[in-house]
């Protein structure tokens, strides 16, 4: 049952240097910032609006409880010599896209894998190997296009708050910008770039922490990474401060 009993100081550097670094970026960005981003999208009922008020999005699930979840799910099942397991925005794209609504549907898939895996064994290795791969080509296509809708809505949903932001940011300084207008064509050309750019890194060279990275640059330097950046520290400083007196 001990997992960890043959393993020794060489196995740990190697999955730290090429198991757990490597993985990092990949699960924090698709099974919890995606993840939770997904869910704010797909269950706007559920949002907290505590959260909501902040401008999260984050409002349904928060990065914390996922980031927590998939830690003690690793903590406490790898030792006994499960595979590192963690949550995904195609798993719950694909469970969303096929009707599941609510945690009782994770409840009875888990109870049909354990079944599988208390009275099958091995042979269900058989069962699962019969399932034509046209299918699961399907079943991916569709958890994939739930994923492109709602990342095209998430845009927009971006392009939205960018021009409010931007018209009270004139209004607020009318007597200096009174020239300025909100340009949704810009904002939305911004946003697509940014997307984009991200996304064909990623499929590209099949590694997500260079689309990431290759994003936040072109975020940083096209977009208003730098004045959000600026402003957040400033804000930051502010609340120091008040906190301070």
């Amino acid at each position: 049952i001990n997992a960890m009993k043959d393993v020794t100081p060489l196995n740990w550097r190697q999955g730290l240097l090429q198991g757990a670094l490597p993985q990092l970026p990949l699960t924090t960005l698709n099974s919890v910032i995606s993840v939770c981003c997904l869910a704010h999208s797909l269950y706007p009922e559920k949002r907290d609006p505590s959260l909501v008020q902040k401008d999260r999005t984050d409002a349904v699930v928060t990065r914390r409880e996922v980031s927590v979840s998939v830690g003690l799910m690793n903590l406490l099942l790898c030792p006994l010599g499960s595979m590192p397991n963690c949550h995904g925005a195609g798993g719950l794209a694909g469970q969303h896209r096929f009707g599941a609504r609510h945690g009782t549907s994770v409840v009875i898939l888990g109870s049909f894998k354990v079944f599988l895996a208390i009275f099958l064994g091995a042979s269900a290795l058989t069962l699962l190997d019969a399932v034509p791969v046209a299918v699961l080509g399907v079943m991916l296509t569709i958890a994939g296009l739930e994923l492109v809708g709602t990342g095209v809505g998430m845009l927009f949903e971006c392009v939205r708050k960018d021009e409010e932001r931007t018209k009270a940011q004139i209004e607020a300084r009318s007597d200096l910008e009174q020239e300025l207008v909100v340009n949704s064509k810009a904002i939305l050309r911004k946003n697509a770039l940014i997307s984009m750019v991200t996304a064909g890194v990623i499929v590209a060279l099949q590694k997500t922490h260079y689309g990431a990275i290759s994003g936040w640059i072109v975020h940083m330097v096209y977009g208003d990474g730098f004045r959000k950046l600026l402003d957040w520290a400033s804000e930051r400083r502010k609340k120091s401060r008040r906190e301070g007196n």
